[in-house]
Order: C-alpha cells, then structure tokens, then sequence
C-alpha cells in the first residue's frame, strides 16, 4: 500500500486548488493559507523563506522547527485567497522539501462533569468539607501509586514536560515560583492569550484557562490544604503552553512544543489536547514516533467522545509507540459545589439547618432566597420525571417553591419547559448518577437552576417518605455563597471505564486506548484567580496521572523505552467488565474502549516479565495474519507460562439497521456488543523462560462465525500468560471480521453525500437544476435570486483522501472510472483534506461559489461535482480503490 503526501495528492487530482470560500470546516479545521513543511537535510528556513519570495511566493513564518528529530517550517501565505495550488506544487517540487501539509486547528478535550465552574471565583480554601479530606488519595491505594512512594519513589530526578494551556506556578502546591530551583523549571509559552495573534513569550504563566494548571496538578501536586498530592511530587516539571485563553491551538504550535520539550531534556512528554484523526501519518503523529523512537514516552488524552462509539480515534495518539490514555472511574467522586442550606419542619424561621451544596446552570444562578421544597416524584428510580407535561389540575402553586426533578428520561431543556409551563420559576435537579455538573437550562420563565448530588436528591426523598414535615432550602446567590466539598461514593460505575472516555481503535486497526488512568472527579490544582482548586473528569486528567506513574517507573527502572513502558502498563493492568455508565454486564469489556485495563502502576514497575508489544492487532480479514510476541524474563527464577485467551465483547460498529454511518449513542445505550468470541492458538501454548531468557510465540486468531460482516464487527479480547509461579498477565488483542476496504465512507442513502442548494437543504436528485451566482467582479450581491450549488459531505469512515472536483460532462458518462471521459475543470475550495475521522455529528456541507484557485471563474454552463473519498487500506493510484459520488448534471447562470 502506498500513500502520497499532499501536495502530491493535489497533483493526482489534474486541477488546481481554489482558495476556502463559503466552507463549513472539517475536524480539524485547516487553517487557511496555513502550510507546515518539513526540511530535508540541513536546509535553512530563511533560505526557504527567500526562495519563496524570488518565486513571487510572500509568506510569513508562524513556527521554525529545529531539532534533532524534524526540522521545518510554519508559515501563511501573505495571499491565501491566491493559486494556493501552483503555491503547493512549487514548494512540493523543491528538493530541500520532503513533506507539506495544512495546519490545522487543535483544542483541550472537552472535560465533562466540570464541578468547579471557570465563570465564578471562589475563596475555596474556606470550603466546608463534607468529608475527609483523606478521601482524595484514595485513588493512590486504588493503582498502587501509594506502595511505589512508600518505597521512595516520587519522581526524583525526572523531568515531565506538560503541553497544554499554561500554568499558574504562583500556586503554593505548585511551588510558588518558576525557574531554577523552582518545581516548574523549564518551559515556555508559545501562543499568548490568542491563538489569533500568537504572542509568545519565555514564561508559561496563565491565569485565563486552568486546564493547564490542573493537568500539572495531577502530575506533581504539593502537600496542600486539602490532603492530596501529585502522583510524582518531587519530578522537575515543566509547561509548554500552546491552547490560549479560549483553549484553542493549532499542530504547528503543539509539534513545536514537543520538540522544544524533546531538546530540553525532558523524560516524559504528556498532552491532554486534539482533536479527530485517527491517522498515524498525520504530522503530529510522526513526531510522536519519532520522539518516541529517540527514547521519550509521549502520552495524549484520546479524548472524551466516548458516546461516539469505535473508530474516533484522536490525532497523536495513533503515533508509534505513542500512550493513548483512557479513563477509569474511581471509587469516589468528589466535588466542589455551592454551599446553601436546609431545614425540616413547618417553622422555618427557628429550624436547624443543613448544609448542602450544588452546581448552578450557567446563567440562572440563585438569587438569596428561602423557598419551599416541591418535590414531583418520590420514586427514587423515576426514568423520566417531569419528561411529560405536569398534571394541569394541581391545586399546588410553584411559582414560590424550588422545584425537585431527578434527571433522566429526556433533556434539561423538556423537564424545564414543563416546570415553566405548570409555573415553577426555580428548579435543583437531583442527578441519576454520583457527581454533579452544570444543567443547560435557557427555558423562558425559569429564573434559578442548578443540579445537586445523586446522595442529596435522595436523603431528601426518603426524609419526605418517612415525614409529614416540609422541607425548605435557604439558596444564597453564587457570588457570595461559600463552597462545600463534597465526596460521594461512585456506587453506581466506580472501578469501571468512564462512559465519556472514547473509543478506538485507529483507522488502521491499532489499538486505542492503550491503557486506562484514573480521570474521574479528580480533584487537583486550578488558577488561584479561579479558585485555587478544582474536580475535573476527562481523559485530560487520566493522562498526566499516567505520566506521573511512568516518571515513578523511569526513576525505579532507569531509562526503558517507550514501547517497553507500554507493554509493562499493558500487561499488568487490570481488565474490567462491560459497563456502560449504569449497568455492569457479565462479559469483558471491550478491548477499543478500556485497552489492557486499569493500570497497576506498582505491578508494572516491579514485574519482572517484560513483554515486546501492548497489544496485538489481527487486522481485517483481507490482512489477517499470524503474529508473534516475546516474552523475557529478567528474574532470578525459571517460569513456565501457560498460553490462553478469554474473549471480551464483539463490538458492531453499525447499526442492524442497514445504516452505514455508526450511530451517536446516547448514556447507557452503547454500541451493540455480542458475546461472541475469536478463537486464538499458540505455538507453543506452553513457554519456559529462563533467568534472562527471551522466548518467542506466534499467535492465530479466527474470528468468531456467524456475525454480520457488513456491519464491521470488531471482535477483541486478551492473550493471557498464567506462570507457574503464580504471576499472571495479559495483552490484549483485536481484529475485523470483515474487510475494511468494503466499509461505504460516502453513504448516500440517507440524504447525505447529495447535491442540495445554498437556499435549500433537500437533496437535488434529477439533472438540468439551474444555480445562479452573482457575476464574477460584481459588486452586486444578486438579491435574494442567488443560490450556489452545495454538497451535504458526510464521512461513514475515516478516509486518508477525500477530494472533490468539479466536471464538465463530456459526450458519456457511461464508464466506469470516476470521471468517464468528462473534463475536470478544477478543484473545488478546500480540498483534497488528509487525514480525515469519520463525520459524527452530521455533514460537513460545503458551496461552490463558480472559481477555481486561479481566481477565474468558470463559464456559465453545465458541471457536476465528483467527491472521492479513499477507502481503508486503499492505495490511492487505484481507481478502485476510491468510493465515489458524482452528482446530477446542473446548471450555473450568473446574474
């Protein structure tokens, strides 16, 4: 199989690239007039830069890279409304060039269950806490973490370089200063408050956006006020601040700042941001490889879109030898909330209170206030409250009460709607699981909203179960309310992978996530602008605690290679259940959403069996073939392993229902998975290791029979390794019971992938349709008679090439190549795109305004428009290789 780079992928296409007009962006956007080029020997970017100007080319450099491991050059064209194409190609054709690529955009993940609100400033370290403050390093005994520091181990000597938003070193629990001498000792800040217009600078400092702070936290915390520590206190950390105060970025910043972090010595280079790819040729992919071969771990978040299903991999991740880091939930959720009050009893005025705490809906904060508690339903286990309209004969008014509604069974936004409708003004929504977060609430007619703890919505049932007395709730407004630290046991889906953590495996079938991490209600350093302190969940917080492990194992272990640290986590981590976020299933959790498991950080540092692969890919069944592993034992005594497998869930990436897009899978309804299991042999099933030893096994799989091949099931599982001496291990393992070159990535079934108008989403599905744009150099804008052709893009699957041209039939269209013996005209703007993930949330729509790159606008007359979109495993010189939509004939007509 072979793939070009992008400017010869332009080249395939015979037709110049227009410039980005009237483009709804793909994941990730390009940047426009944005390229990144990588040098090939010890060419100079000033050298590139004035080659470019004696060719009439004008750029302005956004990053020079320079090191050991890539060497280029970021820059925009000064005119990127200009033949980007001709642009392209010269540079493409230069021999000192060996790579060009769009820059693309690159953000933090999403974190969900954000207890600590970044829109309100609390003075937290006046917090009242609910519980110990010894509960939060729990999760410390929960990986072993607490055993290695018993030992001595915390990071010594190591140096862990965070790529992320900035930090706030000023933090006492971050050390309070940066430079020598300092905990954050080395980094910079690359972009400044706006990724816009980048202002870097030598001191990574920021107060803007947390994300960093509490990243950095998880890492390397100090002894604090509230009882928790890094998982690696004493490392040397640095901080290469590349999101802005909006927590956007761009590739080009965050490939700069891992090789800044590569030459400045760093041991563990770890990164909670990206975005959608699943490629491991995407550029920032590359340099993870390469950093990875030269020694350095590299970790990224793989993100928190879990309800998205498999194959939505993140960029970076699929790197070679590259940490892709899941999240698993702890035993306990902790919290920080608003601290109100509340009383039983018909005397509100002389009752005792109670302190309770909650998380406000953005926007509809409490004012002070005391307020009757109605409550709508005393069943505990209600699916849907207040999902349908109230009773309309009640005799109860709810305009002076707070409103009492458990969440689940439809959206905030229905649930407010009726509580307005029955005329309630204020509502505390008690959540169906342990923590709390920030309810979307916009209904006209609610004034107040917010969301208390699953615990706290049902002490209040059961005191009104076991009562006649009234309960009241005494709110006080956000700005002037203390903070109450909470911390609830996570009964319902402590221990299991997080519902939000997101699935692999790669586009290329490796697999993702590599390892699960504690990422849950984690409680770490914030701004001390915003607080001082925060609970976070996300993928963004499981991996800088991976990090901090690996720091722990370097300083155990010495220096061992990335691959190998992979293995030693995989292997001794710890598979789970099948949970989908409210109910435990009686089989293994697949192996694309948890990876090997949950880590065992001490295990892993101490085993003395050292395993050459994280895990096994059987590929599809096109490529499947055998695959062999090692096994080594550094230890003083002779093991004999016996060779097994047990099987987790088959996985179906499509729906039964003959949709070729996966489907958007909404809380506790993931991705169907069936009991099905491969068949694994081994040869030898039965291994010896001596003291020193290294033995190799070759492994077979044949994939579970009977499952439907077109819906692209997934079986996976776990090698294990049961040693006579009473250690055990496992790898885990995957492959494709079905060819991935058959996968549709242009479904054109369900009104996607079509024709439609400017003015009109329907598809157009008849030829002769007339468009008419405003003429070429008219300052006129046509009036209300302007339409431009459209196409509803939608990816079913990741594809490395999507293009997209513009043609003028010819006599016949009646062959069976992609363009018949029609004329290409041009390239429509914006493509070919690299590197794609498949489409989640609906099409990437995109116009056609008439021009093409040159800046010429082509003849009024009769075009179609052919998207191509390169299959899986395809090789992109083969036609066949290609799924491909061309529309209906149509008119354009300039007015």
């Amino acid at each position: 199989m072979k793939f070009l780079d992008w400017a010869r992928a332009a080249a395939v296409m015979a037709a110049p690239l227009a410039a980005a007009a009237n483009v709804q962006p793909s994941t990730p956007e390009a940047l426009p007039g944005s390229y990144l080029v990588e040098f090939s020997d010890d060419y100079s970017h000033l050298d590139f830069i004035s080659l470019l100007a004696a060719s009439g080319v004008h750029a302005t450099p956004r990053r020079t890279l320079s090191s050991s491991v890539f060497r280029g050059l970021s820059f925009t064209l000064t005119d990127i409304h200009g033949d980007q194409d001709s642009t392209v190609q010269l540079i493409a054709s230069m021999p000192e060039i060996s790579w060009i690529s769009p820059v693309h955009s690159i953000a933090a993940p999403a974190n969900r269950f954000m207890t600590a609100g970044e829109s309100t400033t609390w003075d937290v370290p006046h917090a009242i806490r609910a519980r110990q403050a010894e509960d939060v390093e729990v999760i410390h005994q929960l990986t072993g973490v607490d055993k290695l520091r018993e030992e001595g181990y915390l990071g010594t000597g190591i140096k862990v370089a965070v790529v992320d938003s900035g930090i706030d070193y000023t933090h006492p629990a971050l050390g309070g200063c940066f430079g020598e001498g300092c905990l954050v000792s080395f980094g910079a800040d690359l972009v400044g408050d706006s990724i816009q217009n980048p202002a870097p600078s030598d001191d990574p400092f920021t107060s803007c956006h947390g994300h960093g702070t509490h990243v950095a936290g998880l890492v390397a915390a100090q002894p604090n006020e509230y009882g928790f520590t890094g998982v690696a206190p004493n490392v040397t950390l640095g901080m290469y601040r590349v999101l802005d105060c909006q927590g956007r970025g761009s590739t080009d910043f965050t490939i700069d700042a891992f090789l800044r972090a590569f030459d400045a010595g760093a041991d563990v280079i770890t990164a909670s941001l990206g975005e959608y790819s699943g490629w491991s040729e995407e550029r920032w992919s590359v340099v993870i490889a390469r950093i990875a071969a030269a020694g350095v771990p590299c970790l990224v978040a793989v993100g928190n879109d879990g309800f998205y299903g498999p194959f939505y991999a993140s960029n970076g991740a699929p790197g070679k030898d590259a940490t892709g880091v899941g999240s698993f939930n702890g035993p306990l959720a902790n919290m920080f909330l608003v601290k109100a009050s509340y009383s039983t009893g018909h005397d509100n005025l002389t009752a005792p209170t109670t302190n309770f705490g909650y998380s406000p809906a953005v926007g509809k904060d409490f004012s002070n206030g005391t307020y009757a508690l109605h409550v709508l339903s005393r069943d505990i286990t209600a699916s849907a409250d207040a999902c349908e309209p109230l009773p309309a004969n009640s005799t109860v008014s709810l305009s002076d009460k707070v409103v009492l509604v458990r969440r689940g069974g439809c959206s905030f936004a229905v649930k407010a709607q009726n509580v307005a409708d029955a005329g309630g003004r204020r509502i505390l929504f008690y959540n169906n699981e342990p923590g709390t977060y920030e309810p979307g609430v916009n209904t006209k007619g609610i004034e107040s909203a917010g969301m208390i703890p699953q615990s706290t919505g049902e002490e209040w049932i059961q005191l009104l179960a076991n009562s006649t007395q009234a309960i009241t709730v005494h709110m006080v407004e956000t700005a002037s309310a203390g903070k109450l630290y909470k911390v609830e046991e996570n009964k319902l889906a402590g221990g299991f992978a997080s519902y939000f953590s997101q699935w692999g495996p790669s586009n290329e079938l490796s697999l993702l996530p590599t390892v699960l991490s504690p990422g849950a209600f984690m409680m770490s350093t914030y701004p001390l602008a915003k607080g001082g302190y925060a609970v976070e969940s996300g993928t963004s917080m499981a991996t800088p605690y991976l990090a901090g492990c690996i720091a722990l194992m370097i300083e155990a272990r010495g220096k061992i290679s990335p691959g190998t640290i992979n293995a030693l986590f995989a292997a001794t981590a710890s598979p789970n259940m099948f949970h989908d976020g409210k109910t435990e299933y009686p089989w293994l959790g697949p192996v694309i959403q948890q990876g090997a498991g949950m880590l065992d950080a001490y295990k892993a540092v101490h085993s003395d069996i050292i395993i050459n692969t994280a895990s096994i890919s059987f590929n599809d069944t096109e490529n499947r073939t055998p695959q062999e592993f090692t096994i080594h034992n550094r230890g003083a005594e002779l093991v004999i392993f016996n060779l097994g497998s047990v099987g987790s869930g088959t996985v179906y990436t499509l729906a039964a229902d003959g949709t070729r897009i996966p489907s958007v899978f909404d809380y506790a309804d993931f991705p169907e998975t069936v009991t099905e299991y491969a068949t694994l042999s081994f040869d030898p099933a039965v291994v010896v290791v001596g003291q020193d030893q290294t033995v190799t096994v070759r492994v077979s799989a044949e994939p579970p029979a009977g499952l439907d091949e077109s819906r692209i099931p997934v079986y996976n599982g776990y090698v294990t390794l049961n040693g006579t001496n009473g250690d055990s291990y496992s790898i885990p393992y995957l492959g494709v019971a079905s060819a991935m070159r058959d996968a549709v990535i242009l479904d054109t079934e369900h009104g996607e992938n079509q024709l439609s108008s400017s003015t009109d989403a329907e598809p157009i599905l008849t030829p002769g349709h007339t468009f008419y744009l405003p003429s070429p150099n008219s300052t006129a804008d046509g009036g209300g008679n302007i339409s431009y052709p459209a196409f509803n893009l939608r990816l079913s699957m990741g594809s490395r090439l999507v293009e997209a041209s513009v043609i003028q039939p010819g006599p016949s269209n009646s062959t069976t190549n992609s363009t018949g013996t029609a004329h290409v005209v041009g390239s429509v703007p914006n493509f070919p795109k690299l590197f794609q993930s498949r489409h989640v949330s609906g099409p990437r729509t995109f116009w056609w305004d008439g021009t093409l790159s040159t800046g010429e606008a082509v003849p009024a007359g009769k075009y179609s428009l052919l998207v191509r979109a390169l299959k899986i495993f395809g090789d992109q010189e083969f036609e066949e290789d290609y799924d491909v939509v061309q529309t209906p004939e149509f008119f354009i007509r300039y007015i």
